[in-house]
């Protein structure tokens, strides 16, 4: 964004896999700051309106740092976690990593009395809600119909391409070809239909997605007897900083907490056992495991 006619100054804003990341502020005339905060406040204005959550920055730490500070940008602090990009720029020698909160995250206390609605979910027959292709790192689809195969997951995602930790050679995890969240709490969480398929997973439910109601390798049955079958697997889902950066430390560590985890607030990893289309509205039935016989 430039300010100024003839010019006076620009800003200019890098998307680090989809994180907003002030790359440039230089300013030439700048009477009382003024200039300087009109591209800050117009830029975040744009980023707010586009659904970004934060603006972050990584200034030369003394005055460079105080000036952003003036502009309302506040130190990330050493021990959250970051998206790979962010911490990169977060490491580099004598600068340091400020953000600016364009959107204000749901608290603790605000998540704790979600806890009856999202109980209240159903545990038999749920509800597709949205299925979200990941075409490239950063990047959403919104898909009207999502098609499972065994081998690709979610045709078109990108889960075939990302390596994983979990493989002793770093090959996509069999076991984690979908992830699943309780689209209630999506919809809570991002405060805006938009700003939904930030969270990243593949498949929005209206279901209980707890451990209690739904234990590992049961069946979930999409869109009738015909349909798409996927397996709930063992693997956890626990977010990273990407979870944090779109929806706030309170929310992270609440879905990771004794609330959410026997709830799978963060969601769970799934693979696909029966291809075939799904689409938003469609069925989902629950067929859990054959019960271990009692000794």
């Amino acid at each position: 964004m430039v300010a100024g006619d003839p010019p006076v100054g620009h800003a200019r804003v890098e998307l680090l896999d989809g994180h907003a990341h002030l790359g440039d502020l230089v300013v030439g005339v700048d009477l009382h700051g003024s200039t300087r905060r009109a591209l800050v406040e117009a830029v975040c204005e744009r980023l707010s309106a586009r659904g970004h959550g934060q603006l972050t920055a990584h200034p030369y730490a003394g005055p460079e740092a105080s000036t952003l500070a003036g502009l309302g940008f506040t130190e990330v602090p050493a021990d959250e976690p970051l998206p790979g990009p962010l911490a990169s720029r977060g490491e580099e020698p004598g600068r340091v990593l400020v953000r600016r909160v364009l959107r204000s995250h749901r608290t603790v206390a605000e998540l704790a009395a979600l806890l009856p609605e999202l109980d209240a979910s159903p545990r038999e027959v749920g509800t597709l809600r949205a299925v979200v292709r990941r075409p490239a790192p950063g990047e959403r689809e919104v898909l009207e119909v999502g098609h499972l195969d065994v081998t690709e997951g979610l045709v078109g995602d990108t889960w075939a391409a990302r390596r994983s930790r979990r493989t002793p050679d770093g090959s996509p995890h069999p076991d984690m070809q979908l992830n699943l969240m309780n689209h209630r709490l999506i919809e809570f969480l991002a405060q805006d239909p938009a700003r939904e398929p930030l969270a990243g997973d593949q498949m929005f439910l209206d279901l209980d997605l707890s451990h209690e109601h739904l234990p590992e390798w049961s069946e979930l049955h999409i869109g009738g007897p015909e349909g798409a079958v996927i397996v709930v697997t063992d693997q956890p889902h626990n977010g990273c900083g990407k979870f944090i950066a779109r929806f706030g430390k309170d929310a992270m560590a609440f879905v990771n907490g004794p609330e959410g985890k026997p709830r799978r607030l963060r969601g769970l990893c799934a693979k696909v056992v029966r291809p075939g289309p799904v689409r938003p509205g469609d069925e989902v039935r629950v067929v859990r495991p054959p019960a271990a016989p009692v000794e």
